[in-house]
Formats: C-alpha cells, sequence, structure tokens
C-alpha cells in the first residue's frame, strides 16, 4: 500500500496578493507533518513480513496483530492453540526497536537493533553448519 502525501491546493485569496509581492507569508509557509518515530515504516513492515510470512504459511504462527499508540506501534505474534500473543516486535517513540517474548510471567526482550531488520535477526534463517 502507498499512502502519498496530500496538498491542499486552494490557496486564501489574499495570499495570492502576497505571493505576488515576493514576500513570504503565513498562507505560503511549507507545513512540514513529521513522521512519528513511534511509527513502523514500510520498510520495517517488509521487514517483519519476509520472517511472518514463512512462518503463517508454515504453520509456525497463527497470526499477527497490529496494536499503534501515542508511544508505540507492535506487532503481536499469536501461536497456534495459544490464547494470548507469544511474541511483540515493537518501535517505540524515539524510533528504538525491540523483540519481546511473553510467558505466563510477563514480557522479556529478546531483541533489539537500531534498525527493523537488526531488531528481527534472531528469526533469520541460519544457514546449515558444514561438517
Amino acid at each position: 500500500m502507498t499512502i502519498l502525501p496530500t496538498t491542499d491546493t486552494a490557496a486564501p485569496a489574499d495570499a495570492n496578493t502576497a505571493a505576488g509581492s515576493g514576500l513570504p507569508t503565513e498562507e505560503h509557509a511549507a507545513n512540514v507533518i513529521q513522521f512519528c518515530r513511534a511509527r513502523f515504516t514500510p520498510d520495517d513492515l517488509d521487514a517483519f513480513a519476509a520472517v511472518a510470512e514463512p512462518k503463517i504459511r508454515d504453520g509456525h504462527w497463527g497470526g499477527v496483530l497490529r496494536e499503534s499508540g501515542r508511544d508505540h506501534d507492535r506487532l503481536l505474534v499469536l501461536l497456534p492453540e495459544v490464547d494470548r500473543p507469544v511474541f511483540r516486535f515493537e518501535r517505540d517513540a524515539k524510533g528504538r526497536y525491540s523483540l519481546s517474548f511473553q510467558d505466563r510471567s510477563g514480557w522479556y526482550g529478546i531483541g533489539a537493533g537500531d534498525s527493523a531488520a537488526d531488531c528481527l535477526s534472531i528469526w533469520r534463517p541460519r544457514r546449515p553448519r558444514s561438517r
């Protein structure tokens, strides 16, 4: 899915007059909305999908839920026949990535990284050892 930026093509009438004078106006000032660091990027979701798709296809994972809030974006992994999420992949408000495992006692960190791919490296397929 691609999300394109939107622009307001209807400028106020007085802004058109000021624009002709070459003077900058508040109406013509660029409005830049900063991307929330607590949201997964498309590349983050692609990195997660590369791990998740074969695990779901092979029946190792039952599904994935997404939970977003003001200070986090999370993907929660469900295992077949388990009534709660068991893994949590998260990006926090500072843009940090973490991977956690939940047993009946609580959540435990099992991975972290500066990028989604680094954080998810624990699940990368390993090459068989040569003997």
